[in-house]
This record gives C-alpha cells, sequence and structure tokens, in this order.
C-alpha cells in the first residue's frame, strides 16, 4: 500500500482559528460583559384566609366564619430575579421597574461575585424603567448606542444573568440573533395594563430573568434593554422585545436627579386617524391624530386648538399615531417650544407654544370616614389617568383593614356618587358623607378601569 498522503488537506494554523474565533460578536460580549449584573428580590406579601378549612371551598362558609373570627393572616416572602447593566463607574445600574416592583430588599450582584445591597433611584412605571444605585466605584460601564439607527437583520446580542443565586458564577449568559421588527407597539393585560410602545424586537433568546439585561449591537453598544418575550410554554420562542436605549437616554438625568420623569403636558387629548376618518374629513392620508378633547387653561387651548383639529407634525418631525405624538410632546422638556402643524377644515396652519410641566402632585386631600383619602381630579390628573370629565373624588389611598378595604375599593377608583346624589368633587364628596348618619345603608357609584360598580354598605 502506497503511503498515505500528507497535508492533503492544508489545515489552517490554531493561531488563525483563534483569531477567527475573535469575531465581532464575541468581542462585543467581552466589552459588556463585565457590566451585566444579576437583580434578585425579596417582596413580603401579606396572605389572608379563614382559619376554618371548607372541603367545599363555600364563599358564604367564608364569609361567615371571617365576620366573627376574622381571616387569618401570614406573611410569605416571594424571590424574584431580573438583569440589569451598570450605566456609570460609581455605581447606577439601568434596569426595568416590573423587575423591582414592591420589592422590599433589592440585591445586585457583579459579574465578579460582590454583592451589594440597592436603593431605587429613580422609575418610571409606563416606561418600565428603573435607576439603582449600589454603594461601589470604578466599576465597569457599558456604551450606550443610538436606537434610532438600527437595521432589520443586523446582529442584536441579548445579555443576562437569569439565574442570579442559584448558580456559584455570576457571568452573564449570551443568545445572538438579528433585529427581526422595530417600532412595534405591544399592550401587556397582565402588567397593569401597561403599553410597550416602539419596541425592538429580536429574536435572540431573551429567557425569564434576563429582563433588564442589554441588548446589544455588533460594536458592543447598548441599543435596547431587554424586557420580555413572547411564549406559550415559559422559554424563549424566538420573539423578544426590548425598549430603545434612546427612550431611556432621554430621561436617565430626570430619574437621577429627580426620582421621577419630569414630563410636559399640551394639554389635548387625541386618537389615531383611520382611513374611514381621514375620507369623512376629506384628508388625503390617514396620517396624524385628531384632537378629541381639549383641557382648560392648558397650552393648546391658549393658543387656540380645538376639538377636530388633526396634528401632523411637531418641529417638522411626522405625527403619524397617538404614541408619536406622546414621545413629542409628553416626553418634552417642560417649557420647550413646539412647532404644530394642524389641519383644520381643509387649511394647513402653524402654531408654536411652550408646553408646561405636568403637576403629578396630589394637592388638597380629605380622609373619608370609610379609612381613605381623596382629591380632586386636576386637568392634568385627567389627563394622566386618561378619563374623560374632571368629575368625581379620586381614591388616592386606602387604609389597610378600613371599612373601604373591606369593600375593596383600591387607588385610583373614582367616587362618582353616594345615594343617588352625584359627586363633582371633594367638596361635594364630604358634604354628602357629613350628613350620613352612623349605622345607616349607603350606596357607592364607583368608577374602575372605565367600569362602573355599585357598592351597599353600612356607615
Amino acid at each position: 500500500m502506497d503511503k498515505p498522503l500528507e497535508n492533503a488537506y492544508a489545515y489552517p494554523e490554531y493561531s488563525d482559528i483563534e483569531n477567527s474565533r475573535q469575531n465581532a460578536i464575541v468581542k462585543a460580549a467581552k466589552a459588556v460583559g463585565p457590566s451585566v449584573v444579576s437583580v434578585s428580590v425579596v417582596q413580603t406579601r401579606v396572605v389572608r384566609e379563614s382559619p376554618f378549612f371548607s372541603p367545599f371551598e363555600d364563599e358564604f362558609f367564608n364569609q361567615f366564619w371571617g365576620r366573627f373570627f376574622g381571616p387569618k393572616e401570614y406573611k410569605e416572602k416571594i424571590y424574584g430575579l431580573g438583569s440589569g447593566f451598570i450605566i456609570s463607574e460609581d455605581g447606577y445600574v439601568l434596569t426595568n421597574e416590573h423587575v423591582v416592583i414592591g420589592a422590599d430588599q433589592i440585591k445586585v450582584t457583579l459579574t465578579n461575585g460582590e454583592e451589594y445591597e440597592a436603593e431605587i433611584v429613580g422609575s418610571d412605571e409606563n416606561l418600565d424603567l428603573v435607576v439603582l444605585k449600589i454603594k461601589a466605584e470604578k466599576l465597569s460601564q457599558v456604551t450606550l448606542g443610538d436606537s434610532d439607527d438600527l437595521i432589520i437583520g443586523e446582529w442584536s446580542i441579548a445579555l443576562g444573568n437569569p439565574f442570579g443565586y442559584l448558580l456559584d458564577d455570576p457571568n452573564p449568559s449570551v443568545t445572538v440573533g438579528v433585529i427581526s421588527a422595530l417600532n412595534r407597539d405591544i399592550k401587556m393585560e397582565k402588567e397593569q395594563r401597561r403599553i410597550y410602545r416602539k419596541m425592538i424586537q429580536t429574536d435572540a433568546a431573551i429567557n425569564p430573568g434576563n429582563s433588564g439585561g442589554p441588548l446589544v449591537n455588533a460594536r458592543g453598544e447598548v441599543i435596547g434593554i431587554n424586557t420580555f418575550i413572547f411564549t406559550t410554554s415559559r422559554g424563549s420562542e424566538g420573539i423578544g422585545f426590548a425598549i430603545p436605549i434612546n427612550k431611556a437616554k432621554r430621561v436617565l438625568y430626570d430619574l437621577i436627579q429627580f426620582g421621577k420623569v419630569n414630563k410636559s403636558w399640551a394639554g389635548v387629548k387625541v386618537q389615531n386617524l383611520t382611513p374611514l376618518l381621514a375620507q369623512s374629513l376629506n384628508l388625503d392620508r390617514a396620517k396624524g391624530v385628531i384632537i378629541t378633547d381639549v383641557y382648560p387653561d392648558s397650552p393648546a387651548e391658549k393658543k387656540g386648538l380645538k376639538r377636530g383639529d388633526v396634528i401632523t407634525s411637531v418641529n417638522e418631525k411626522k405625527v403619524k399615531d397617538s404614541f408619536d405624538w406622546e414621545d413629542l410632546t409628553t416626553y418634552s422638556k417642560p417649557g420647550e417650544r413646539l412647532e404644530i402643524s394642524y389641519i383644520r377644515k381643509g387649511e394647513v396652519k402653524k402654531i408654536q407654544f411652550k408646553t408646561e410641566k405636568l403637576d403629578t402632585e396630589i394637592k388638597g386631600e380629605y380622609r373619608s370616614k370609610l379609612g381613605m383619602m381623596v382629591a380632586n381630579i386636576t386637568p392634568q390628573l385627567a389627563f394622566q389617568l386618561d378619563l374623560n370629565d374632571t368629575n368625581g373624588a379620586f381614591i388616592t389611598s386606602v387604609e389597610e383593614k378600613s371599612k373601604a378595604d373591606r369593600l375593596g375599593l383600591r387607588k385610583k377608583d373614582i367616587i362618582k356618587g353616594i345615594n343617588n346624589l352625584e359627586i363633582s368633587n371633594v367638596a361635594d364628596f364630604k358634604e354628602i358623607e357629613e350628613k350620613i348618619q352612623s349605622n345607616r345603608k349607603a350606596v357607592l357609584f364607583v368608577e374602575r378601569e372605565r367600569e362602573i360598580y355599585y357598592l351597599t354598605f353600612t356607615y
């Protein structure tokens, strides 16, 4: 037999193989990895149950015994895991608000295994963003990229620490995919009816526990915050969503300095312009938003905007829908001058006005005999809650174990009437309540999330 051929295939040198492995994705993961943290939370929840066991789970039975003996209460601890990333050398960490909401204790673990107690510096529920602070210095921070400069099909790298304290190794996990789509608007029924706007869609696996971690481009720049997945199995199915980093960049200063986002308001309610609506208004295309209401004494009212006006642009940026309008107005800086282009009766018009700071403080509260605090609904509060009017007494808090608590009343409920008497404000509520004697029956007319309820009870 002839001698076998040697070197029939020229294998590359090991150094060449090693160099080929050091691709852009590997380099990006190495650059960002040290800045990814694990966020573990502990929440204490009070659980109430009847002290008696009923094999039939009879509701009347439970209410009967609960009325005389009271419910059994005990506390249980709920543990949660998420991810985050360091945005400054002195210990500021960015993650999702839903990762830490309701937490009694928050701990952040670095990739070197060091663990720190964390405090919430600032948060925004609507944006689902929170900034945490740990007492550490000279940390490895990420580089924030530009989420407005993304291309569908380009590489995306999701990093996170989905295992937290469950594993001894604190290093993050890395998954790779592409940008699948941009500007996705998604309503989450289970997440307090939160609406996620202009989201980045990726097929890089975002597993449970990765929420709050960074989504990175091939240059190692953070372009988004991994937030949630669409799944039927609790695992990743190639449909993940991230908050664009530019949304966070616009509000980081406010979150760190003020603990909240200082929002602006123009003073109008709008709805999307549908093709049918555009046709009925003799408009060429269904682009823009139509004003459905103008709040009194608002910047928009002062400058003459009216119901039925169709807004097409703000500062020469096109307004395609209500999400664009909110981004360009609510998240502009208070006092910023806006140029509004709109159509009225077929004529294109322009106006300019300065936005005003959206007042989020509740003033003039009154404590009800039911054990709850109520306040007037100002135009700005109505705007924030997307209410149709300012009538009613707005519940700002409910005392635990109070009559209001037992009735099932909640924060953000609106008392619209008592005993068939309409309530326009707190003064009406107070006047009516003071006239009701003890041990007299009453009926409350309550609005909750646009649904109407009647509650009957004894004062």
